[in-house]
């Protein structure tokens, strides 16, 4: 992945990971949750002139997830986390809770990369009852 990637493809890449990633299971209700956890960040993060629609990033996303390694995951979480203000950050991780527990299910890799991330962060984790 290019260091060029827009903030939002690195979130939704990252909510894919949270989403089926961690437990190979991608249930509707994660996939509704993903997308409209997106959909919220989108003008929080900005996408400037000329740029991709949420799905067109939602899409870029699936591509990279499909060739991503942990290295390249690693990578992508801490690309983010330096592209993103404290508030921005928290929120991020807020989406990535969310879209975790959108399944009625909080599972031990769900809580487990979340801690990573926001140890990556430094943001305090929140919503993880």
């Amino acid at each position: 992945m290019s260091d060029s990637v827009h903030p939002l493809e690195d979130l939704a890449l990252l909510t894919l990971v949270v989403a089926h990633g961690t437990d190979a299971e991608l249930d509707a209700r994660e996939t509704r949750a993903l997308v409209h956890q997106l959909a919220l960040m989108e003008p929080r993060l900005g996408h400037g002139e000329g740029a991709f629609d949420l799905s067109e990033w939602v899409h870029r996303a699936v591509e990279a997830y499909g060739a991503l390694s942990v290295v390249e995951l690693d990578d992508v979480v801490a690309r983010l986390g330096a592209a993103l203000d404290g508030t921005e950050r928290t929120r991020a991780l807020e989406a990535l809770i969310r879209v975790a527990q959108a399944d009625g299910v909080f599972h031990t890799m769900e809580r487990t990369f979340l801690r990573h991330v926001a140890q990556v962060w430094g943001v305090t984790e929140a919503g993880e009852g």
